[in-house]
C-alpha cells in the first residue's frame, strides 16, 4: 500500500498551488451577487457570485469593504479583485475579495442613487423642513474656493445689487478627497459666527466627477443641520446634485445664487419712490375732501348765528325744569293727602276717642280685664275714664249666662 496524507494535508497542499499561482493569486472577475450576506458584528460579507452556469463562493472582509462607496445587494453586477484559495475546515475553494466596483451601472452612479435614497429616507429633502430665505439680506457667508470663477461672479452680482452687504468668505475645495469636510468645515463655521442671514454654497461647472464633492453625506448632512438658510449653486443649469436638493433654495448658477440671496437695493429705492409718492397722491386727495367737508360744515347757520341754538337748548331746558318741577309737586301733594287719610283712619281707631264716648277701662296689676272671670271678690282694680282713674275694690261679681266660658 502506497502512503498516505491527511485531509489536512490535502488542502494545505491544495492550497499551497493556489497560491504558487500567479493568475489565481490576483486577477479580475465579473459576476452577479447573489445570496448576499452582511454580518455586522464582525463586518463581513458574504455572497455567492454567479453567472449564466456557474457560481463560486466569495467573501470580503471588514478590512476590505469599509472603503466601499457603494452597498452590494443581491442581483448586482459588479467587478471584483480577488484571489483563490482553500477553506481548510471544510476543504472548500472560495474567492477572497480584495476591491469591488459595479459594472452594469457606474460606480458613481449607483453610489449616488443609494446615498440619495439614504438621505430621502432621513428626511433631508422634504419639503417641510427648508427654510425660508430672508427678504432684506445685509449679510451673506459663502462656502467655495477663493480662487474659483464662481466667487468672482457672486461678488459682483453683490456688489451690484447691494454694495453695502457685508460678506463673510469661508475658502473650501470644491473638489478632491478633501472637498467635502472642508465645505461641510465651512457651512459650520458660519453658522457658530452667527452674523450671515443666508449662505451660498457651491462653485463654477465641471464634469460629473469634479461635482462629485456636493454629493456627499458629510456635505448634505452640514446643509441640513444649519441654522441659517442655504442656497446651492453647484455648477451650471443643467448640473444637479445632492446638495441642491438638501438646500433650502436652489440657485442653477453662482450668478443666479447671489440674485437670489441679496435684494436689488435701486430697484427696492425706485419702489420706495413709487409708494412715497402714492401715499402723497393719496393724502393729498384725503385733505381735499375733508377741506370741502370743513367748508361745507362752516356755511352752516350755527356758525353764523351760534345764539340761536344757545337760545333754543336753554328754552327746552327751561320746559324740562318746569314739568320736572310739577311731577315733584304733584308726588308730594299725593303723598300729603294720602298721610292725611292714613292719620285720620288712625284717630277713629284711638282708644281715646272710645273713653270720651262714656267707655272705661278695667286693670288688674297693670293688665287690662276682657272677663270678669279674672277678678275674685275682695281684689283691688284700677279703672281708666277719660278724665281720670279710680281705684275700686270688688265686693259682689255676678256672671251672665253666656259669659260661662
Amino acid at each position: 500500500m502506497k502512503g498516505f496524507i491527511s485531509v489536512s494535508e490535502l488542502n494545505e497542499y491544495i492550497s499551497g498551488l493556489l497560491a504558487a499561482d500567479e493568475f489565481l493569486s490576483d486577477f479580475w472577475m465579473k459576476g452577479e451577487i447573489s445570496g448576499f450576506s452582511f454580518y455586522r458584528q464582525s463586518g463581513h460579507m458574504y455572497f455567492t457570485l454567479k453567472d449564466q452556469e456557474s457560481a463560486v463562493s466569495c467573501v470580503m472582509f471588514k478590512s476590505r469593504n469599509k472603503g466601499l462607496k457603494f452597498e452590494p445587494e443581491d442581483g448586482l453586477e459588479v467587478l471584483v479583485r480577488v484571489y483563490v484559495s482553500v477553506y481548510p475546515k471544510q476543504g472548500k475553494y472560495q474567492v477572497y475579495v480584495q476591491e469591488m466596483q459595479p459594472y452594469g451601472k457606474g460606480g458613481l452612479f449607483l453610489q449616488l442613487e443609494q446615498l440619495k435614497n439614504k438621505l430621502e429616507a432621513k428626511g433631508y429633502f422634504a419639503p417641510e423642513n427648508k427654510k425660508k430665505i430672508p427678504e432684506m439680506v445685509n449679510c451673506i457667508g459663502i462656502v467655495t474656493s477663493q480662487d474659483g470663477a464662481a466667487l468672482k461672479d457672486i461678488l459682483r452680482v453683490i456688489k451690484q445689487r447691494h454694495s453695502s452687504c457685508q460678506v463673510i468668505l469661508v475658502h473650501s475645495s470644491v473638489q478632491g478627497d478633501a472637498a467635502p469636510a472642508e465645505l461641510a468645515e465651512g457651512l459650520k463655521l458660519i453658522n457658530t459666527h452667527g452674523q450671515a442671514e443666508v449662505i451660498i454654497i457651491g462653485r463654477g461647472g465641471g464634469s460629473f466627477e469634479d461635482l462629485m464633492a456636493f454629493n456627499t453625506e458629510i456635505v448634505v448632512k452640514a446643509i441640513f443641520e444649519s441654522k441659517i438658510p442655504v442656497i446651492s449653486a453647484v455648477g451650471h443649469e443643467i448640473d444637479f446634485s445632492l446638495a441642491d436638493m438638501a438646500a433650502d433654495l436652489r440657485a442653477a448658477t453662482p450668478t443666479q445664487a447671489a440674485s437670489m440671496a441679496v435684494p436689488d437695493i435701486s430697484r427696492l429705492r425706485m419702489e420706495v419712490v413709487k409708494y412715497q409718492q402714492r401715499i402723497n397722491r393719496v393724502m393729498e386727495r384725503r385733505i381735499g375732501h375733508y377741506s370741502e367737508t370743513l367748508d361745507r360744515l362752516m356755511l352752516k347757520r350755527i356758525w353764523k348765528e351760534p345764539h340761536i341754538l344757545v337760545n333754543e337748548k336753554e328754552r327746552k331746558v327751561a320746559e324740562q325744569q318746569e314739568r320736572m318741577n310739577r311731577c315733584v309737586v304733584g308726588f308730594i301733594q299725593g303723598s300729603q293727602h294720602r298721610c292725611s287719610l292714613a292719620m285720620e283712619a288712625l284717630d277713629k281707631l284711638s282708644p281715646l276717642k272710645v273713653l270720651k264716648r262714656g267707655y272705661a277701662v278695667v286693670y288688674k296689676d297693670g293688665k287690662i280685664l276682657r272677663q270678669i272671670k279674672q277678678v275674685e271678690i275682695g281684689e283691688y282694680l284700677k279703672i281708666k275714664f277719660n278724665d281720670g282713674n279710680l281705684g275700686v275694690q270688688i265686693m259682689d261679681k255676678e256672671m251672665f249666662l253666656n259669659e260661662k266660658n
